[in-house]
């Protein structure tokens, strides 16, 4: 499987539901499974007011919130919102509302361990990072080099991982810096071409370390992108297998 880069349009990928504890339901595609120990990418959509336990996730991990709310103990996600844990940095728990409707992205398998498990809590990294930030808390600045556009940095490379949004004019061409841990680059808004293909809302283009990829160009009606970038933390695998733990929930 040529992992270097990769392109998913939702459309093409099939939905599931599944139970979840405590009566919910959580409507699932699995945009990209990790095969040979590639990226791994979940398009989630969690039943209204579900209370996701506290869990953690065997790779670095960014959640993009793109519609609705996340509410945790300390803290609110509304959307667009970005959330982001080192490998086996336990989170949660979080009440999810409002039309919740998420990306679940790392750039190798992931999996996910519960708390509530004695013996693999002991796994928890309980000194990793834990960034987030919301659009609304962030203000727009222009875009270095491309005239009309502009963006909102969420979280800036000096924390490692790196988070942006990024609003463009109709037609413009734009590329992402080669980043030396991989990165995925999401279409929120508007669509693009790439590679003789259209990406639309939610679809997105995972771009491995160290590759330069291909301009993204922006519809007539223009494209706001989130850039999502991994440091050395993503760099391993830890094990884990969201497609394994998903597999199990259906039996």
């Amino acid at each position: 499987m040529d992992t270097q880069q990769l392109l998913v349009e939702g459309a093409s990928v099939p939905w599931k539901s599944l139970a979840l504890d405590g009566g919910g339901t959580t409507d699932l595609q699995m945009y990209l499974k990790g095969t040979d120990g590639g990226p791994e990418a979940i398009h989630a959509r969690i039943s209204e007011g579900y209370e996701v336990e506290p869990h953690f996730h065997l790779a670095a991990q960014f959640q993009l919130l793109l519609e609705g709310s996340m509410t945790f103990p300390t803290f609110r996600l509304d959307a667009p919102a970005v959330h982001y844990t080192e490998h086996n940095v336990p989170y949660g728990p979080f009440v999810v509302s409002g039309g919740h409707d998420m990306l679940v992205l790392h750039t190798k398998p992931g999996g996910v361990v519960m708390m509530r498990d004695k013996e693999r809590r002991r796994q928890a990294n309980t000194r990793g990072r834990e960034l987030s930030c919301c659009a609304h808390e962030v203000e727009w600045e222009p875009l270095p080099g491309h005239e009309g556009a502009r963006r909102k940095v969420l979280i800036p490379a000096t924390k490692g991982p790196s988070a942006e949004i990024v609003e463009c004019p109709p037609e413009m061409s734009f590329v992402a810096p080669a980043s030396e841990y991989g990165h995925y680059e999401v279409v929120y808004k508007g669509s693009v071409l790439v590679d003789g293909k259209r990406l639309g809302p939610k679809d997105l283009r995972f771009v491995a370390a160290g590759e330069q990829s291909a301009p993204l160009v922006c519809g007539p009606e223009g494209a706001t992108l989130i850039v999502l970038t991994y440091d050395r933390d993503a760099a391993l695998s830890y094990g884990g297998s969201t497609e394994e733990v998903l597999a199990r929930m259906e039996r």
